[in-house]
């Protein structure tokens, strides 16, 4: 019996041996970039990447630079907010004004409240602020899980480290991420299905370290060439009806406590803030119910709705894909925006 029990243990410490190859390699290869401290968090030489929790990404980059570069101007929202270009806004503000984007992927409302309560207690002075949402940005009032999507610890005084750390683990840990990352480790290329699974990127990509800000002009490039909306693009461009549709009511009382939190910080800080609601290729328009809340919250003047059936909509070459506008609609927003505003 002991020789059975003996060799038991040493066949369970051998079926383990596999497991704890995996985790020193996570811990030392840090695939997402959450252990460790670095530089800067996007390589845009690198030949492929793994994608990283952009609300991670800007919270870390904004704590690393922000005693030397003291920003007190703000671009919140989810990955449509990063074509409004920095050199693009800083024409409609002071010339001291620092400028950052504090963006998230799939941002939600109740991240912006916590990046904006993050920066007050922090005492930074927020000056300027534009907020670029829209229906789904508003209707997320409770935190997300997913390790795109989970918001940084230090946003809510690290109540989630543990949760955090382990949903990255567990992302690592699925079979088909360590199939591809493996594969690419091997390989050194991003292969086609490592982008169709999402897995892996390597679209060519610039990224400013000072201004959290990418830049695509790889695709911009492509279209001036004639290259980009190839045929298999041009399938996810849908055709849409052209009668005009509402989003459902977003804005409950959840909702309402967070936008009343934003803007008595925006009162504490006499910021001069801009609230987009963003031009969507689906052409839902914000619901009425949802646009009177906001504007008598906010005010007439700072709120700007371009959601709906208009000129910026109707044409796909205003698009990426469905889903992301290109920064020429995004400078004509700016330019309504202030313009209207003065």
């Amino acid at each position: 019996m002991k020789r059975f029990i003996k060799q038991l243990f040493r066949f369970a410490l051998i079926g383990h041996i596999p497991l704890l190859i995996l985790v020193i390699l996570y811990l030392v290869k840090d695939p997402f970039k959450v252990i460790y401290k670095y530089d800067q968090l996007y390589d845009s030489k690198s030949k492929g990447w793994v994608g990283l929790n952009k609300d991670f990404v800007s919270t870390t980059t904004f704590i690393k630079n922000y005693d030397t570069y003291k920003y007190n101007s703000f671009i919140f929202g989810n990955s449509r907010s990063i074509f409004y270009q920095i050199d693009q806004w800083k024409k409609y503000l002071s010339p001291n004004s620092n400028c950052f984007h504090y963006d998230a992927s799939n941002e939600a409302l109740y991240a912006i409240d916590k990046k904006l309560s993050f920066l007050d207690k922090k005492g930074v002075d927020i000056k300027n602020a534009m907020l670029v949402i829209d229906y789904s940005t508003i209707a997320q009032y409770k935190p997300k899980s997913g390790h795109l999507f989970i918001i940084t610890p230090v946003l809510v005084n690290n109540k989630n480290i543990l949760k955090f750390h382990l949903t990255f683990f567990l992302a690592y840990m699925s079979p088909k991420f360590l199939y591809a990352y493996f594969d690419f480790l091997i390989s050194g290329e991003v292969k086609p299905y490592m982008r169709e699974k999402n897995l892996l990127d390597n679209r060519p990509r610039n990224y400013s370290d000072i201004t959290n800000e990418l830049k695509y002009d790889f695709f911009e490039d492509q279209i001036n060439k004639g290259e980009y909306y190839s045929p298999e693009r041009m399938k996810l461009f849908l055709k849409r009806d052209t009668i005009q549709t509402y989003s459902p009511i977003a804005i409950y009382e959840n909702q309402k406590i967070l936008f009343q939190n934003i803007k008595s910080i925006f009162l504490k800080h006499q910021t001069n803030y801009k609230i987009v609601i963003s031009p969507l290729y689906n052409q839902h328009k914000l619901n009425p119910v949802d646009l009177k809340y906001m504007q008598e919250l906010f005010g007439k003047n700072n709120v700007y709705d371009f959601s709906g059936v208009n000129e910026m909509t109707a044409d796909y070459r205003n698009y990426y894909e469905p889903s992301h506008y290109r920064p020429h609609i995004a400078n004509q927003v700016m330019r309504e925006v202030y313009s209207r505003s003065k």
